[in-house]
């Protein structure tokens, strides 16, 4: 064997390694096929992976959580939830590359509980099953959806939806209806478009840039006013159209004129309008 094959095979060799440690115990696990290092307790439509001695007992009443979920999108999970709690923020990080308390994955829809989540739920600071059912509204989401779609699905209303439907406007930190419009009164408002999480569409640095220092609880909540607005003047069927048909079409501008009939940056002008002037 030549230097040079012997390099190209080392190389692919050290590549193969680092590909299947990322898989196993790295930032490539939520979309592995295999899962190692967990205990595990299965429900009818979920599976939860932990860690001895973690107490479980908050998650008991998954699957009527899940049918809440599904009840409220018109849709079903393919599969069984996969949720991961995991006992340090170290942890987490290795496994999903986040800081925030949850993530939810595309592909299969796993769902990551971080280790301050963790101490947080068991020390009664936060609602986890309002975390859990926003988090749900993703998983059941992606589910319904290719990986390559979940890179374009309109990332406002992903969290739109899981915030409104989980109703956690006015919960832990995010701010009620009443406060995101006194906040839009005051002129914050991101535009929908401007928010994004996934790698083949950057978010905008109006987000790195909001003058908010609660940003996000304000931003998932601005999103949320949205999703309740569009069901209270168009209805909650008109609206899961839309929802729906972009886990198939990539144009949300144009699904959004073809199914309310108006376009969606003047939809929002209307909007910011509307709760300028109290008629809302």
């Amino acid at each position: 064997m030549t230097i040079r094959k012997k390099i190209v095979l080392i190389i692919g060799l050290i590549l193969l390694a680092a590909i299947t440690y990322g898989f196993l115990f790295g930032q490539l696990f939520p979309f592995s096929p295999i899962i190692l290092g967990f205990e595990k307790k299965e429900f009818g439509k979920a599976i939860i992976y932990y860690h001895k001695g973690t107490d479980i007992s908050k998650f008991g009443s998954i699957d009527s959580l899940i049918k809440e979920v599904e009840n409220f999108h018109q849709l079903k999970f393919k599969t069984r939830v996969n949720i991961f709690i995991l006992n340090s923020d170290q942890e987490y990080a290795r496994y999903t590359g986040h800081k925030a308390r949850f993530v939810a994955f595309p592909l299969y829809g796993r769902i990551f509980v971080s280790g301050r989540a963790k101490k947080e739920y068991e020390e009664g600071k936060i609602h986890l099953l309002v975390y859990l059912q926003h988090e749900l509204s993703h998983s059941l989401l992606f589910q319904n959806m290719s990986l390559y779609r979940s890179q374009y699905y309109p990332g406002w209303l992903l969290e739109g939806t899981a915030t409104y439907s989980a109703n956690q406007m006015g919960v832990d930190v995010y701010l009620s209806k009443e406060q995101t419009f006194s906040k839009i009164r005051e002129g914050y408002f991101l535009h929908p478009d401007d928010w994004s999480t996934t790698l083949l569409k950057p978010q905008s640095k109006s987000v790195e840039d909001f003058p908010l220092p609660n940003k996000y609880a304000f931003i998932y909540s601005e999103f949320a006013c949205l999703v309740d607005d569009i069901i209270k003047n168009y209805g909650k069927s008109k609206f899961l159209t839309y929802l729906t048909a972009l886990l198939k079409e990539k144009d949300d501008k144009r699904v959004f004129k073809r199914t309310f009939g108006i376009e969606f940056n003047q939809y929002l002008d209307d909007f910011k309008n509307k709760i300028r002037a109290n008629r809302e």
